[in-house]
């Protein structure tokens, strides 16, 4: 009977052992997540709390603290390329560390660190050690979600970008300079001007006016608008020919006013500079709307081109 405690004495101290030797004090938790986006894209929708709205998996959140799974998170500091989050999980708060690594090409790998405490009580430690286990598999859900979002890249900025061919090739082109911005009257009175001129050249008009507006500084913009046209015609005074090679460009359609196709405008800067882009020539709007006739600027459609090298 001696012999049999002794032999139950020994493997209940094994096993106590055991959680010691392979639970160790604190727990180092690494969730990593490869997504096809550029570390700038990503950055910007994971450092800024309002846009987390936009991929969270919860569905609520207090303040700038997001709710998953019974545990919150917050963003504490942003860095290059990196956030420190503090998790608020089983009464716990435990600082984390997330960061956007280069993945190759146009690749980024998530890295999600931290370290879980265990406890000195053996029953302790093993229920840490299955907390630890959650919440890592909590993180991992929270870098999917975003993956999801983030490989979509009209998530990433807020417009939907494909290529396409510019295939109107002859243009008449005036441009005005000006102190205010261009007004509806202001581009529709060059659009006008460049129908007349082109009808008494006897050409037809094959397709929809496009313009630009450039900002110059110090102060004033210049406003250049286009006319596609079926043939070539003479050049004279302020009116001048234009054209489009039928290389590839990168177009958005977008729905709405100045403002919002000043934010699909920028959205395109940001894209350039993420993929690392150079663009040679002016982006220029198409005016599918005829903003002349339709004053609800909610209802204006315009697609924006830029040229792509």
């Amino acid at each position: 009977m001696k012999k049999w405690l002794l032999v139950l004495a020994f493997i209940i101290i094994a096993a106590v052992a055991s959680i010691y030797l392979f639970i160790p004090a604190r727990l180092d938790i690494v969730q990593s997540t490869p997504i096809s986006c550029t570390i700038p894209g990503a950055y910007r929708n994971m450092a800024t709390e309002e846009k987390w709205k936009n991929w969270w998996p919860g569905s609520s959140w207090q303040s700038n603290s997001f709710l998953f799974q019974n545990g919150s998170y917050t963003i504490t500091k942003k860095l290059l390329n990196t956030l420190e989050i503090t998790i608020h999980y089983n009464k716990l708060a435990i600082n984390s560390t997330l960061h956007l690594l280069p993945a190759g090409g146009d690749s980024t790998t998530l890295q999600w660190m931290c370290s879980y405490p265990t406890a000195l009580n053996p029953i302790s430690r093993i229920q840490r050690y299955r907390q630890a286990i959650s919440l890592k598999n909590n993180m991992a859900a929270v870098l999917g979600h975003f993956k999801s979002f983030a490989e979509k890249k009209e998530n990433i900025y807020g417009i939907s970008i494909r290529e396409t061919v510019f295939r109107d090739s002859f243009l008449i082109s005036t441009k005005k300079y000006q102190t205010a911005y261009p007004s509806v009257e202001n581009i529709y009175s060059l659009i006008d001007d460049l129908k007349s001129y082109s009808s008494a050249q006897q050409a037809k008009p094959t397709g929809i006016p496009i313009m630009n507006i450039t900002t110059l500084n110090p102060f004033g913009y210049q406003l250049l608008v286009a006319l596609p046209i079926n043939k070539e015609i003479p050049a004279s005074g302020r009116f001048f020919n234009t054209r489009i090679p039928l290389n590839h460009f990168w177009v958005s359609r977008v729905h709405g006013g100045d403002a919002t196709v000043k934010e699909a405008l920028h959205q395109f800067q940001l894209y350039v500079q993420d993929y690392h882009r150079t663009v040679m020539a002016l982006p220029f709007q198409q005016l599918i709307t005829d903003r002349s006739k339709e004053t609800d600027t909610t209802r204006w459609v315009t697609d924006i081109y830029v040229p792509l090298f």
